[in-house]
């Protein structure tokens, strides 16, 4: 049995190494193995010639080989094979990649280079692969077929020493296989169809450093600048001139105002006046203000941040609503989620609806049972989604915002603190039933003594969260400062967007600060 067992670990462990080597598609007049495809950009197929080495080896050398030696070398090739599967779905930009030309024709696209090589993806396979999927499918089956020879526990031991000892069995390592089989294949398919590459950050670190801190202006750029500069004293002669004429004619009708030419006329004239009045000093003002914004248009970037002491005023009344915002909502929903815990709670439910009959315990079930799928609705969309509702039933505003906040941290704070009222300790409040004491006794003076600390902990926590998501609820006009955010996004005023994203840190770092504080007494 030792024998034969080690002989087919050797068997199954050399196929993926066979098969890595030999072809795995082979259309005339193109052979490509697992070798040549690694090599092109698919590294994770070294998966099945490692593993199989693995496997092979320690067969080889252990005495008694162990479940685990089979198992994880398979589990290897199992990954390497979700992985390809999933960069045939889900991927586009690698080397191979499946096309759907119809409903029932599929052809895998092979990317050698400049050349684009086309497959069946059943009929063009080559023994290779074949050799490697039995292989990794030998590897996680012969533990199971095997199961007496690699159980751990020694029959020739007494019963009672092996009780003691209690060695893994090949059981509970298929369980352990299972679980590492579902992680690393979920993980490895989400990570293919995410996209995911820390590469790419590196390959786009020129992209970032551009984002962030603005562009080299081209000559065209330049050219650009000098325009608007040379044209400032007349474009700010030409906007008052306009404001001139619009003041006295607004309250002409249209029949008594002159003709178009004579208007047009009259505009530059006074724009000529407008502009011969300007004195040296406006004018090198007007040019310095119109090089520094067309500066900031072309160059771009986040840093320097904006100091204007006006513009940051107003970042600050901003900010100011959306902090009144999450004080409203935070407060809304506290008031509604400590009332509700306790109907979501089984221990309390028990307190306010006593009773050991059939009815008391179905009632305190079905209650239970819709408290928490009321709470599961609240949370279960996120406050984006509420308030961009909520903005289109009652409007744009701060309201909307709160709104918003309210629903959803009510679901979270519920469950949150059902959960924490499970978990008190049951001794304090029998003692408290015991002396007949009413339900609203026990909860006030057995129940939330011991939640207290949790519940305020939690509340602030929200509350911290809530003046970060306040902060983006403006962008679909649901006040605070968000909206301002999205306005200058926008616009492209993105060193603007820098200062009140800095006012924001600090501003949740000063939260921060006085939350714990306010924890700290409670605790």
């Amino acid at each position: 049995m030792e024998k034969g067992f080690k002989s087919l670990t050797f068997a199954a462990g050399l196929m993926p190494i066979a098969g890595f080597i030999l072809p795995w598609l082979e259309k005339d007049p193109f052979h490509y193995s697992g070798y040549s495809l690694a090599m092109l950009g698919c590294w994770v197929l070294l998966l099945f010639p490692l593993s199989g080495a693995a496997a092979a080896g320690l067969a080889l050398i252990r005495s008694r080989p162990r479940a685990a030696d089979l198992l994880y070398p398979g589990l290897a090739g199992l990954t390497a094979l979700a992985v390809l599967i999933a960069d045939l779905l889900f991927s586009d930009s690698v080397v191979l990649s499946l096309n759907r030309r119809g409903p029932w024709t599929e052809m895998i696209h092979l990317r050698d280079g400049s050349q684009l090589v086309r497959f069946h993806p059943v009929e063009s396979l080559g023994f290779g692969l074949i050799l490697c999927l039995l292989g990794t499918l030998m590897l996680c089956v012969l533990p199971l077929i095997f199961r007496r020879f690699l159980d751990e526990t020694r029959l020739d031991q007494p019963l009672a020493f092996r009780k003691v000892i209690r060695p893994p069995t090949v059981l509970s390592g298929y369980r352990r296989f299972n679980l590492l089989a579902v992680c690393l294949v979920t993980l490895s398919v989400t990570w293919v169809w995410c996209g995911i590459s820390p590469l790419k950050v590196w390959e786009n670190r020129g992209h970032a450093k551009e984002y962030l801190f603005g562009r080299d202006l081209s000559q065209v750029d330049q050219a650009y600048i000098q325009d608007q500069i040379n044209r400032a004293a007349q474009t700010q002669a030409m906007g008052r001139a306009q404001e001139y004429m619009s003041n006295k004619y607004r309250n002409l009708l249209f029949d008594q105002r002159p003709d178009f030419q004579e208007m047009e006329k009259e505009r530059r004239e006074k724009e000529k006046e407008i502009l011969a009045s300007m004195d040296p000093k406006e004018i090198r003002r007007l040019k310095q203000a119109a090089e520094k914004d067309a500066l900031k248009e072309k160059q771009g970037g986040y840093f320097p941040p904006e100091t204007s002491p006006e513009k940051i005023k107003g970042y600050i009344v901003a900010l100011l609503e959306t902090i009144a915002i999450a004080i409203w909502g935070t407060l809304l929903a506290l008031v509604c989620a400590v009332p509700i815990s306790f109907f979501a709670a089984q221990n309390t439910l028990e307190i306010i609806l006593p009773g050991e009959d059939v009815k008391s315990g179905s009632s305190r079930k079905s209650i239970s049972f819709m408290v928490r799928r009321l709470l599961d609705a609240c949370r279960g969309f996120n406050e984006f989604v509420m308030a961009l509702i909520f903005v289109a039933v009652i409007g744009l505003g701060p309201y909307a915002g709160i709104l918003a906040l309210w629903i959803h941290t009510f679901g979270i704070l519920g469950k949150v603190f059902s959960e924490q009222i499970e978990a008190i300790e049951s001794g304090q409040v029998e003692a408290l039933t015991s002396t007949g004491a009413s339900a609203a006794q026990t909860i006030a003076f057995s129940v939330m003594p011991q939640v207290m600390p949790v519940f305020v902990s939690y509340t602030l926590l929200r509350f911290e969260s809530n003046v970060r998501s306040a902060a983006i609820l403006g962008f679909v006009g649901a006040g605070g400062i968000g909206f301002l955010i999205f306005d200058k996004l926008n616009g492209y005023l993105f060193r603007e967007v820098c200062t009140m994203m800095i006012i924001i840190i600090i501003t949740v770092g000063i939260i921060d600060h006085l939350c714990s504080k306010i924890r700290m007494r409670f605790i």
